[in-house]
């Protein structure tokens, strides 16, 4: 960890400026997980093998070619994130909801001519929609008092003997306005100390933050596959994706000195938007040597996001005892760039049971340290980064669904592994789902719960030898999926 630290000290001073566009952007916009259909929930997303259904053309593109008849279908979900913070003993939990589209889209299936009826190929399809791929409506609120450093200690690293005029303008500038940072009359060259010497050093304070976010990733596909002889199905989906993201955090620290106070409080706030647009491929194969086994395969490519905006500003308050009071606020920063996400393969089987029902199982395996940010001259330090912070992820998902009548009872279990290397973070997330569904000859309607949780480690701030201690945030959501369909000739 400390070498990792490091290389953020040695990117911070490089750069010069207070970017948004590092490692974590690059974390947040590649680790994505589909929410797709309720049936494809349902199932844990276990999903690769099954096909027929509309998540499996952002997930085992192949899946389009088992469908037998045309079909539209739409998915509303209800979303609900929440966190709890521990945080130098004191816990505290905050969440959010929302409601959104998980998916909504058609499939186009031809029979092949009976003039043609030598041929292998017995059917071919077409399919276009939207998928959501993530979703990031949330809250955070982490409190606890640290007796041992404070962000103004990072602040003086950040400021080292830098003329004033050249502090950074989204951060150590703010605190120089507000009198948090200030340099020592008559050193030779410019030296920072912080507000808190200004009472004979640093004695505790309470230090908080609040994160709130909300935006997603959704993904436009045009997709196409075919059957062959009911024994191959291939399929292709070219991926549109886009981001929306924003972020608005509050850092807060109130001094714990007493009796004597010069420093009350101060506050430092950050907003961030993003925007942005991608490409990527994927390919499937599904295949089913016997009636009561399938086996598939699929690949993705990279997701190439070109000129990625970032819209930021930050500002800072800070209340003294004595009744003063100073604000201070950065200009707009609007900074473009782009991202690489890491490639993945996913294989994929189902054990069928007739009519009665299925169970099925996926392998994905992704690579995270072979994304990066670009151009990457710009970003090489970062990219160092990437490489050395994160590492191969390997996730499991198990789905059974079984019939009664024309009502379906399904079940899944998903346990995605953490994008870090070893001894980094922990970031490993499982999910149990369950749902329902219901069929007849024209229409169908499916309905899923699905609740996930995991764990990360998050730093308020953090330089060498200047870290507090890390908040340890376990992430809960919970999906409620409705799916309505309809099938046609």
């Amino acid at each position: 960890m400390k070498k990792i630290v490091s290389l953020l000290l040695m990117l911070y001073l490089l750069i010069g400026t207070v970017m948004a566009q590092n490692e974590e952007d690059v974390l947040r916009y590649s680790n994505t997980n589909l929410i797709g259909t309720a049936r494809y929930m349902g199932l844990g997303g276990a999903y690769g093998a099954i096909g027929a259904d509309f998540s499996s053309l952002s997930s085992n593109p192949a899946g389009i070619g088992l469908y037998r008849r045309s079909d539209f279908s739409i998915t509303p979900v209800m979303h609900f994130g929440s966190t709890t913070s521990s945080y130098n003993g004191e816990i505290h939990d905050d969440s959010r909801s929302s409601f959104a589209l998980g998916n909504a889209g058609f499939v186009l299936n031809f029979e092949t001519k009976k003039n043609l009826s030598q041929s292998p190929v017995k059917s071919v399809q077409f399919g276009t929609g939207i998928n959501r791929l993530k979703d990031f409506n949330n809250r955070i609120y982490i409190q606890g008092v640290n007796e041992t450093n404070s962000l103004l200690d990072a602040y003086l690293i950040y400021a080292g003997n830098m003329n004033p005029e050249f502090l950074n303008s989204f951060d150590t500038r703010l605190a120089f306005d507000t009198y948090l940072i200030d340099t020592i009359i008559g050193a030779p060259q410019p030296t920072y100390v912080n507000a808190y010497s200004y009472i004979g050093g640093f004695n505790g304070a309470l230090q908080r933050k609040s994160i709130e976010t909300r935006g997603s990733i959704n993904e436009w596909v045009l997709s196409g596959g075919m059957n062959l002889n009911d024994k191959l199905y291939f399929g292709i989906t070219f991926g549109f994706p886009w981001i929306r993201y924003f972020q608005e955090s509050v850092y807060s620290e109130v001094n714990q000195t007493a009796p004597l106070k010069d420093l009350d409080q101060f506050n430092y706030v950050e907003d961030l938007e993003t925007f942005g647009n991608g490409f990527n491929i994927k390919t499937g194969v599904i295949a089913r040597p016997i009636d009561w086994l399938r086996v598939g395969f699929a690949y993705h490519s990279p997701t190439w996001y070109s000129d990625l905006r970032d819209n930021w500003t930050t500002s800072m308050n800070a209340y003294y005892t004595n009744g003063d009071y100073f604000p201070a606020y950065s200009p707009v920063g609007e900074f473009y760039y782009d991202i690489e996400t890491p490639w993945k393969i996913m294989a994929s089987t189902a054990i069928m049971f007739g009519s009665m029902g299925f169970i099925s199982a996926d392998y994905e395996y992704t690579d995270f340290s072979n994304s990066s940010l670009g151009p990457s001259f710009d970003y090489s330090t970062a990219n160092d980064v990437i490489r050395n912070k994160f590492g191969p992820s390997n996730t499991f998902r198990i789905g059974t669904e079984w019939r009664s009548g024309p009502y379906q009872f399904r079940g899944g279990y998903a346990n995605h592994g953490s994008p870090f290397k070893l001894g980094v973070n922990d970031g490993q997330t499982q999910s149990f789902s369950a749902g329902l569904g219901f069929r007849s000859d024209v229409y169908y309607i499916d309905a899923a719960l699905v609740y996930s949780y995991g764990n990360m480690d998050y730093y308020l701030y953090g330089v060498e030898d200047i870290r507090p201690n890390p908040a340890d945030n376990k992430y809960e959501v919970l999906n409620f999926a409705l799916t309505v369909g309809y099938r046609f000739d």
